[in-house]
């Protein structure tokens, strides 16, 4: 429903809401722009709820990414500790890299 639409139906949406009575001709007006605007929003409810499912997907995509960096993190300090180990004992001297 365009500005203009809008303007001449709220008026109606008004009247009915203060339990006035239409004629037949506002009635039909008042119906078809309510039935418009609930399309409208019906509408912009699948839309919304299209871009949440797309949005949760790549929540799931992102959280098993920052899951398995995790996991390759924790593998490499582990390693960095294996080396430093393994150096200290061969030189005596710590890197200082300790993880």
């Amino acid at each position: 429903m365009d500005e203009q639409q809008y303007k001449a139906w709220w008026p109606l949406h008004l009247r009915v809401a203060l339990g006035e009575a239409l004629s037949a001709e506002e009635q039909r007006l008042y119906e078809a722009g309510r039935a418009e605007l609930q399309a409208e929003e019906q509408a912009e409810l699948r839309h919304d709820v299209t871009e949440l499912r797309a949005v949760q997907a790549q929540f799931r995509e992102l959280t098993a990414r920052d899951q398995e960096l995790a996991r390759q993190e924790t593998l490499l300090r582990e390693q960095a500790a294996r080396l430093e180990r393994q150096y200290l004992a061969l030189t005596g001297k710590s890197l200082g890299f300790e993880v």
